[in-house]
């Protein structure tokens, strides 16, 4: 069924909406009072004044103008202060002590039956020797010592001997011995074993030297000079 629109209920539709518009519209939308200009926006300057700047891209939004905003000062660089280093002493490198060159000294080699002089580091004299019998009762022991006095001529196990030097004990450095021809003392001496000198060893322990050598060494004067014998390691026949 269609609606047909009578004309009494056309004028009270028209009445409702004009109420309507009169009294409801202006509540929602009041409207400018009459002879108010629009707000004026803000001047440049007030702007400026007041520190803020409008933005023309979003409505209400404000920043702040950089010219006036205070800023930091900025710190100068940071230079790391040098860390004070100690200075390392070099060690000092070690130095051999130098061994003392003896003025004088005598080293007696049994092996080698030589008896070897010195001064000052250089060999002055070397003297061919025998030394004591390798036998327990008559060897030469090795030893480290001084000379000791002189003991001169002396007479020992049946024979003579001259320029003696005490080295330690009953233990000397004498020339050869020797016999007086036909018993004579004071006349011709015989000397005994003088090939054995650098050869073999053939004496009762004492280091035998020729009479020659021997009146050198008297001469040298070998009184506390440092003397060293060494031991008899040599095969020898007794």
């Amino acid at each position: 069924m269609k609606l047909r629109w009578s004309a009494p209920c056309i004028l009270v539709t028209l009445l409702i909406s004009s109420f309507f518009v009169a009294t409801v519209v202006p509540r929602l939308w009041p409207a400018s009072p009459a002879g108010s200009a629009p707000e004026a926006a803000p001047s440049r300057s007030a702007a400026s004044a007041s520190g803020v700047r409008h933005s023309p891209h979003a409505a209400g939004a404000t920043t702040a103008d950089p010219a006036l905003a205070p800023t930091a000062t900025p710190l100068p660089p940071f230079t790391p202060r040098p860390t004070a280093t100690r200075a390392r002493t070099p060690t000092p490198t070690p130095t051999a002590t130098p061994v003392p060159v003896l003025s004088r000294s005598i080293f007696v080699d049994q092996d080698a039956q030589m008896m070897h002089v010195y001064e000052n580091g250089v060999e002055i004299r070397t003297i061919p020797c025998s030394t004591g019998l390798p036998v327990a009762s008559k060897l030469t022991p090795a030893w480290v010592g001084r000379v000791g006095r002189y003991a001169g001529s002396f007479f020992s196990f049946g024979t003579y001997q001259d320029e003696g030097w005490y080295l330690f004990e009953d233990f000397l450095i004498h020339g050869a011995p020797y016999l007086w021809k036909d018993g004579i003392e004071g006349g011709t001496k015989v000397y005994q074993e003088l090939d054995a000198l650098g050869v073999r060893p053939v004496s009762h322990g004492c280091v035998r030297i020729s009479p020659q050598d021997a009146l050198w060494l008297t001469e040298w004067d070998p009184e506390g000079v440092p003397a060293s014998i060494s031991p008899l390691t040599r095969k020898f026949d007794p």
